[in-house]
């Protein structure tokens, strides 16, 4: 039986994850979704403690899973305790090379705080599969981040990481779109090929599966833990 650390994207907290545990759990397997610190001196750093800290909780060695910009972090817990980390999952996101922020793209803050923009701030592809209450309830929950969080940068130090295993879960982009970006030197594409073991797999909807297409993205989960290496497909 696996342990899964799920970490949530940026306006989201360990309820973004609420229809994705389910099914983990009737498998067999134990789930850890982080609410990560939200208060105005939060910092980036203070994040990535969180998560290394529910990987020095965890049961064994867990599957690390980060969404969006929660990958960054995952990955950069990774780097921090390589050696304890079973598997990284990143949905919707990547494994961000050192010295890069979470977001390369500003919103206003007020007070200290980002809040949650206006969804026409996202492409057509990243809100696939929301209908307009879906939308409606996502923006109920949101949490603002801290700008802070915002403003730092990823530092990363300890190479054997890439001999973690990663799976690379695409959803409003393909796998074909993300080996062309690496192929090409997207920056935060970059650490892919450091990696001894990558696999991609497509998830086709929006950018937010957890919401649109949750009881797949807890199959594709499921068939990770069990195949580490195996990539598929779930049109």
């Amino acid at each position: 039986m696996a342990h899964f650390i799920l970490i949530p994207g940026l306006w989201l907290d360990a309820g973004s994850w609420h229809e994705v545990t389910p099914p983990l759990v009737a498998a067999g397997h134990s789930t850890h979704s982080l609410t990560l610190p939200n208060d105005r001196e939060t910092t980036l750093q203070d994040w990535v403690d969180a998560v290394v800290l529910a990987i020095d909780s965890a049961p064994e060695p867990p599957v690390l899973v980060g969404h969006s910009a929660g990958c960054g972090l995952a990955y950069a817990a990774a780097d921090a305790r390589a050696d304890a980390v079973r598997h990284l999952v990143l949905i919707g996101g990547f494994p961000l090379p050192d010295g890069m922020p979470l977001l390369d793209q500003q919103f206003p803050d007020a007070e200290g705080f980002v809040s949650l923009p206006d969804f026409s701030a996202f492409g057509p592809a990243d809100l696939a599969g929301l209908d307009d209450a879906a939308l409606d309830q996502f923006r109920a929950n949101a949490v603002s981040v801290p700008a802070q969080v915002l403003a730092g940068t990823l530092h990363l130090s300890h190479p054997e990481r890439h001999y973690i295993p990663l799976t690379a879960v695409c959803t409003e982009y393909s796998t074909a779109d993300l080996t062309d970006w690496i192929k090409a030197g997207f920056p935060p594409t970059t650490e892919f090929p450091h990696f001894a073991d990558a696999s991609y797999i497509d998830l086709s909807t929006g950018h937010w599966p957890q919401f649109s297409r949750p009881e797949d993205a807890a199959k594709i989960l499921l068939r990770i833990n069990e195949q580490p290496t195996s990539a598929t497909t779930c049109n």
